[in-house]
């Protein structure tokens, strides 16, 4: 079995049992331990997580020139201090706050505050415009300990922007959050009681977008908060009324599902498979206007390809959106083999039929393909990823352009 569109390699998340969450108290001893250890001597230790965790996400991380992956349970020393890949269960998260109200910020104040309960993963996604004139907004993504007690959080973080394209910006946020959260890439961050950290700034000048997600999990403490400023000056201190416009329809709230898991069984014929997403209606938590378009829900698909005949078929993957315009992120993973990026990061016309990809399903055999996704600000959903028999006809690269508009020729299946 093979696909036409090779990327780079990735393990996808598991579930957590009992031996997992097991072993996770032993690693976040272990952790104590080496904290402590490292606050005496004169390096500093440095939490992260991923499977492994990428040269680029250490180098991130440290502040400094990584040049080797990181294995979980392993340790090395860098420029500084020692980066340590904690070997945590990674819990799928169990709520979505989404913040995209008022869309356009027009100058500071509060736009989304909550709050972690412990071994409850949240993920946070927030897209904005800047909407000031007489100079750029910053936004800033804070967390702060009202607790009593130290409280330590692991975070994967993704974000993209300021950008004029309001759909490349929802599509790089996307791609760099969806990568780090199935190879599991993050970092544990340790707040004492009344501290606060500030996890993210961006600058935000006006008609320009910014978009990020960041997904939180408190492993220790309690009373932990997480909100999103906006703000004239990064220097200037927080603590401003909450911003909102009666006009704007966009949501802000807090939402009951994160994630989707789908399975679906295919037969190869004449008739396609079809997976729909994005078009959910998710009732706010708090009061507030529900979530359409499941903006920030990761969707994990398995679809398992079935081939009676006797000869290899090859089968064309395609994204077809329903509600207008749309990009896309996909990461995919053929049977057990590396992890794939089909990426669509220009927008494809509603209705259009833009190629994925091809597999090949061996003869009297099967392929499981396991898709992941996350819906793109800016971006028009519903959409639709369907398979079927690749098409005996030519120019299918031509007719590809055509229906992406500005869609380059290596981004389609040859």
């Amino acid at each position: 079995m093979s696909a036409t569109r090779p990327g780079s390699a990735g393990r996808a998340p598991g579930g957590t049992s009992f031996k997992g969450l097991l072993l996770f108290w032993i690693a976040l001893g272990c952790a104590s331990l080496v904290l402590t250890v490292a606050a005496q001597g004169s390096g500093r230790t440095l939490q992260v997580t991923g499977r492994p965790a990428s040269a680029e996400h250490l180098s991130e991380v440290a502040g400094a020139p990584v040049g080797q992956d990181l294995e979980p349970g392993e340790a090395l020393h860098c420029a500084g201090g020692t980066l340590q890949n904690l070997d945590l269960p990674q819990i799928p998260a169990r709520i979505l706050a989404f913040s995209d109200h008022p869309e356009r910020v027009r100058g500071r104040g509060l736009l989304f505050q909550a709050g972690l309960l412990r071994f409850m993963p949240v993920r946070f996604q927030y897209y904005h415009e800047g909407g000031r004139a007489e100079g750029p907004l910053f936004l800033s993504v804070r967390l702060r300990n009202r607790g009593s007690a130290p409280a330590r959080v692991h975070l994967i973080q993704g974000a993209a922007g300021p950008d004029p394209d309001y759909f490349a910006a929802g599509h790089r946020n996307n791609q760099v959050f969806l990568r780090r959260l199935v190879a599991f890439e993050g970092r544990v961050e340790v707040l004492a009681p009344g501290d606060s950290m500030q996890v993210a700034l961006h600058r935000l000048p006006c008609e320009q977008v910014v978009s990020g997600t960041l997904q939180m999990t408190l492993l220790e403490g309690r009373d932990l908060e997480y909100a999103l400023f906006a703000m004239h000056d990064p220097a200037e201190p927080v603590g401003f009324d909450l911003l909102s416009n009666p006009q704007d329809v966009h949501a802000r709230g807090v939402y009951p599902a994160a994630d989707q898991a789908v399975e679906r069984a295919w037969e190869v014929g004449p008739t396609p498979g079809l997976l729909a997403f994005g078009a959910v209606r998710q009732p706010n938590i708090l009061v507030g206007p529900e979530l359409k378009g499941d903006y920030g829900v990761v969707v994990r698909a398995e679809l398992r390809l079935m081939n009676p005949s006797d000869q290899a078929q090859k089968v064309e993957v395609c994204f077809n959106p329903r509600g207008g315009p749309a990009t896309g992120t996909f990461l995919a993973r053929v049977g057990e083999g590396e992890l794939l990026d089909w990426s669509v990061p220009r927008p494809v016309p509603a209705f259009a039929e833009f190629p994925l990809a091809v597999l090949e399903v061996p003869a009297r055999g099967q392929t499981l393909l396991t898709l992941w996704t996350i819906p793109e600000g800016a971006s028009n959903y519903p959409v639709r990823v369907l398979w079927r028999l690749q098409p005996a006809r030519t120019g299918l690269q031509e007719e590809c352009r055509r229906g992406a508009g500005s869609c380059s020729s290596n981004h389609v299946p040859g």
